[in-house]
C-alpha cells in the first residue's frame, strides 16, 4: 500500500522578493566591538561581536511563491513547516543572511530562525 495525505497549499519564500525589504539592512560593521559583560559570580569577561545586537534585521513580511514558481534546485536544503493544511519553505539560502523569519502558518504567530 501507498500512504497518502490530505493536499496541502505549499509556498516557499522568495529571495529575489525579500532582498528589497525595508527592515533595514543586514550589513555587518566593518570592525568588530568589544563588549564587557558582567556574569552571576561578579567576574568580567570581554566578549568581541562581529555583529552588534540586533544587527541582522529579521524579515518581518516575508513574500511567498508556489512551490512549482520557487526557484530553487532539486537538492536546496529548507526548513519546511507544515499544519493545519498548508505548508511553508524556508530556503537556507535566504536564511544564512536573515537568520529569522516572523512568520504565521494557519493562523499561528511563529519565529523561523537559522
Amino acid at each position: 500500500g501507498q500512504i497518502r495525505s490530505a493536499p496541502v497549499k505549499s509556498t516557499v519564500i522568495s529571495e529575489a522578493e525579500d532582498a528589497n525589504d525595508s527592515e533595514g539592512s543586514s550589513a555587518a560593521p566593518a570592525t568588530p566591538s568589544l563588549t564587557n559583560v558582567r556574569i552571576q559570580d561578579d567576574n568580567e569577561y570581554n566578549i568581541r561581536f562581529l555583529i552588534p545586537f540586533d544587527g541582522i534585521a529579521p524579515v518581518y513580511d516575508p513574500i511567498f511563491v508556489s512551490a512549482a514558481d520557487a526557484p530553487l534546485i532539486d537538492d536546496e536544503l529548507i526548513i519546511g513547516v507544515a499544519w493545519g493544511g498548508e505548508a511553508k519553505a524556508y530556503p537556507i539560502s535566504v536564511l544564512r543572511f536573515r537568520e529569522m523569519v516572523n512568520d504565521e502558518l494557519a493562523g499561528i504567530p511563529m519565529l523561523v530562525t537559522w
